[in-house]
């Protein structure tokens, strides 16, 4: 019997065909086409963090990971824009008039996230937003865009009962915001990720969100630290992408004259980069999906996740890039020659697999902090 489970992981071989015939169109508008979003926006591909009772899967934050790395071996860009697309999660923290704003037409919302941090100033009946965000991923073809902003009072910041900062996620229409043509690039560049300016938008109490308040819908996927949900995404893509660069190269050097003789595959050097990039790369994913079981399993039965186990996951990630990066280099040398070329699909997997290494959530910064907890320090990073 088919289930949704099982609709939701198939999903990037389901759109195998359109997203491989769309690459090179995506490549030279420096966004994913038109027809291929459409196609991941009815398939679901957007919605798998969105409540059920929104029109979405809830799936499991295992196997969402598990998606998005299927779909960066497939392409990275598309990848990286169903992982940022990936915020119907927000319908579990927003009231009844907040849901009813971004749901209420029926159609499915699509989303676009930055996470770098906004100031918000309270006025009456919300708040007024200000910032700058940058390389937003998908923001052209997005309904709705989400900030993290520290609310503050006088130029200060407004402190909670709690005693800690009062952060919240801002939901602000893109109509709102200033959308720069920014996106001059060579790696990932069919993410569409541009730049946004936002001066002072009113967003209405209803579609701001305490970050750190239990969220409206008590169900395993929105216990614990909300952000969890999204800070992975982005290293099960570069994953996906290492991992294909991999296949490529062993086929490849298969048949690809040595200097010496034979094949490159003949050479004990490639065999050895091959088997050590296979096993580092594999291992670096199921420590990834370990690090999230762990606080998957702790949502499930409705316990606190440690902050020992959030350093878990953020060490993963960025031990995930690390190896993607060292994988990536080696097949780029193996292949020599051959992947200067365009035609050659070791030349776009190596320029899309470095530049997602370079997303700020896989920067060293986390592996240092992660250190630091396992010190017993406090980690020093707001959003650990």
């Amino acid at each position: 019997m088919r289930t949704e489970t099982n609709h939701v992981v198939d999903l990037p071989e389901h759109l195998r065909s359109a997203i491989e015939a769309s690459v090179a169109e995506g490549d030279r508008l420096g966004d994913v086409p038109a027809t291929l979003h459409n196609e991941l926006r009815e398939s679901g591909a957007f919605r798998l963090l969105t409540p059920r009772e929104l029109g979405g899967s809830e799936t499991p934050l295992t196997t969402t990971l598990s998606v998005y790395e299927h779909f960066g071996r497939i392409d990275g860009s598309v990848g990286l824009l169903v992982w940022n697309a990936n915020f119907g999660f927000i319908g579990a923290m927003l009231n009844d008039a907040g849901r009813e704003r971004i749901w209420r037409t029926g159609a499915e919302p699509v989303f676009a996230n930055s996470g770098i941090p906004s100031t918000a100033v309270p006025v009456e009946g919300g708040y007024r937003v200000t910032g700058q965000w940058k390389i937003v991923t998908g923001i052209r073809r997005a309904d709705w865009l989400i900030v993290v902003g520290l609310v503050s009072v006088g130029g200060q910041p407004l402190i909670t009962a709690s005693g800690a900062p009062d952060v919240r996620i801002f939901v602000i229409p893109t109509d709102q915001v200033d959308i720069r043509d920014t996106w001059d690039v060579t790696g990932m560049r069919a993410t569409g990720s541009r730049d946004v300016l936002g001066d002072s938008i009113f967003v209405p109490s209803d579609l701001a969100a305490p970050l750190n308040a239990p969220a409206r819908i008590d169900r395993p996927l929105y216990r614990g630290f909300l952000p969890t949900l999204v800070f992975a995404g982005c290293s099960a893509v570069t994953l996906g992408i290492a991992a294909h660069a991999i296949d490529e190269t062993a086929t490849l050097v298969r048949a690809k004259p040595a200097m010496v003789g034979g094949t490159v595959a003949d050479a004990a050097r490639t065999q050895y980069l091959i088997a050590k990039a296979k096993t580092a790369v594999e291992a670096a994913r199921l420590l990834l999906l370990s690090a999230a079981g762990d606080l998957q399993e702790a949502a499930e039965q409705d316990t606190q996740v440690t902050l020992d186990q959030r350093a878990a996951l953020r060490a993963a990630m960025t031990h995930a890039a690390d190896v993607s990066r060292d994988a990536l280099t080696d097949m780029y040398q193996l292949a020599g020659s051959s992947a200067l070329y365009r035609s050659n699909p070791i030349e776009r997997l190596f320029r899309d697999g470095i530049a997602a290494t370079q997303h700020a959530n896989q920067s060293a910064v986390f592996m240092e902090a992660a250190g630091r907890v396992r010190l017993g320090l406090d980690p020093g990073l707001p959003l650990f």
